[in-house]
């Protein structure tokens, strides 16, 4: 059983190697059993099994790395970030199973409540009945109540989105340092300090932050790439996977908002269009979670959005006197995986060069401030129906071409490396533009450039023509010899294109080849 992250209670604790009587009489049940009906999320639970185990899927790097840091028996610090929403929780709580775990939720409670309930919680899990008569009153009782529990078995102490607790306990993040460094090496402890803020966790671990120095391991959850996002789609026909994630991109919960059983249009209607949905406001509460001056950051985003890329042309839009001005706000966002930053891929690696561009990196967010933000007023007046046949349906294969497909291609590419599915090996790859002319796809072995390639979102299919373009742009390139060819196309190829490729040196994709490739 895998817990659904957005309908914790403020604290849980699992445990599932031994049982335990919840009250003084009645059968026995797991403590992980118990702290589900305590949150009443079975029947939830039982509902949605299959989509949770979705999110696990194509996870096994972050549960190797748990679980080698379980398996270690020596004392492991572990700092879990992620953006809101990805899956955190669903991955500790999977990871909780079968362990003799702690497992704490944070929300903005008292520390009274927070305390009074991991006291409940510890004595089902547990059985230790006097927690019941006598909950903690303090953070210092409760962590050396881990000490004493750990002294019989290795114990697993997860501290869920801790900026609240923090907040609920100024100073807690200091008493967990110094219990820590007290008592860490004569106990059997893996404590896990997970948080959705990556400031907080940022100023947590920091030069000048309790945990600096400490931690044994870090780990950033990441989004699904297109590829895992579409499980969440099975019906889906390949190209509207496609516009899917261009809508969406691959945070699980968004996705689990989708019903398979609805087409896109529906979806969109029910989420984004719907004003009493979570993700007609989630990026606004995106931005509430990080920036004190939200205003800010939603300009740059939206000026970006709106296409202003270059930093000179950002700054302006926003009301900024040049580039200097937003320089450390454009970090903070592509720290924050929501902008990314591109120069052409000949210059990577340089760290000096005028070819800088801003680009949204996130494919929800891209969506928002293009078609949401712009018309909340009519999604309030509930004309959501009429936004999206008259703006965002014309709009959307645009959209997709603009910014997903090429985004989708890349993420093809990288995963048909790693299958092994061609004797072309490249360890970069990107766009490559000048001032005359761009490649939407070049890989770099070194310096080379061994593959060149377009990705057309068109109605028309890929002709002869469109390779022999490709090709006389290419000779800007460092080429030794000739690149491997790469053309995708929504549309197809012609005949004539498909004889060509067959010689071997042009690799064609369609939609339906995105998805054909091994996971």
């Amino acid at each position: 059983m895998v817990v659904d992250p957005m309908l914790f209670n403020p604290i849980y604790s699992c445990q599932e190697l031994r049982t335990c009587r919840v009250g003084s009489s009645g059968p026995q049940i797991s403590p992980l059993e118990a702290s589900l009906r305590r949150g009443k999320l079975k029947e939830h639970m039982a509902e949605h099994n299959d989509l949770a185990l979705s999110e696990i899927h194509n996870r096994e790097r972050e549960l190797r790395q748990l679980s080698d840091a379980w398996d270690s028996h020596v004392p492991e610090l572990i700092t879990v970030w992620g953006r809101r929403r990805v899956g955190k929780s669903t991955l500790l709580a999977h990871f909780a199973r079968e362990k003799r775990a702690i497992y704490l939720y944070g929300t903005r409670a008292s520390e009274a409540d927070i305390l009074e309930n991991l006291s409940l919680l510890m004595a089902e899990s547990f059985g230790d009945e006097r927690l019941r008569e006598d909950p903690f009153r303090t953070w210092t009782g409760a962590l050396n109540h881990f000490v004493r529990l750990s002294r019989t078995g290795r114990l697993l102490v997860i501290l869920d989105e801790f900026q609240f607790m923090c907040e609920a306990t100024p100073g807690l993040d200091t008493l967990v340092q110094r219990w820590w460094d007290e008592n860490h090496r004569s106990t059997d402890v893996m404590l896990v300090v997970c948080s959705s803020a990556f400031s907080f966790v940022h100023e947590l671990t920091g030069a000048a932050g309790a945990l600096h120095g400490r931690r044994t391991g870090q780990l950033e959850l990441a989004p699904f790439d297109y590829l895992d996002a579409a499980r969440f789609f099975p019906h889906f026909a390949p190209e509207d996977r496609v516009r899917a994630y261009a809508c969406l991109g691959g945070i699980p919960a968004y996705l689990r908002f989708w019903s398979p059983e609805r087409t896109l249009e529906e979806s969109v209607l029910r989420t984004m269009l719907s004003p009493g949905h979570v993700l007609f406001r989630e990026a606004e509460e995106l931005l509430r979670t990080e920036f004190h001056n939200e205003a800010l950051y939603a300009s740059i985003l939206r000026a970006i959005a709106g296409g202003e890329h270059r930093p000179s042309d950002i700054a302006r839009a926003v009301g900024r006197g040049g580039a200097d001005d937003i320089f450390d706000h454009l970090k903070r966002l592509i720290d924050l995986h929501f902008v990314r930053r591109e120069v052409p891929i000949t210059e990577w690696g340089r760290s000096r060069t005028q070819r800088v561009l801003y680009k949204l990196a996130d494919p929800y967010l891209r969506f928002w401030f293009r078609f949401v933000a712009p018309q909340q007023s009519a999604i309030l007046l509930e004309r959501g129906a009429s936004l999206w046949r008259e703006q965002i349906a014309p709009e959307l294969d645009d959209f997709v071409a603009r910014f997903a497909f090429e985004e989708i291609c890349m993420q093809y590419l990288w995963r048909w490396l790693a299958a092994g599915e061609t004797s072309v090996a490249f360890n970069h790859l990107g766009r490559w533009w000048d001032a005359e002319s761009e490649i939407d796809l070049v890989g770099l072995n070194g310096n080379t450039a061994v593959l060149v390639g377009e990705a057309k979102w068109t109605a028309r299919p890929v002709g002869p023509s469109d390779l022999t373009r490709l090709q006389a742009k290419a000779g800007k390139l460092p080429l030794h010899g000739s690149p491997l060819w790469v053309l995708a196309s929504r549309s197809g190829f012609t005949d004539e294109l498909r004889r060509r490729a067959a010689v071997g040196d042009v690799l064609l994709i369609e939609p339906a080849d995105l998805y054909a490739i091994p996971a």
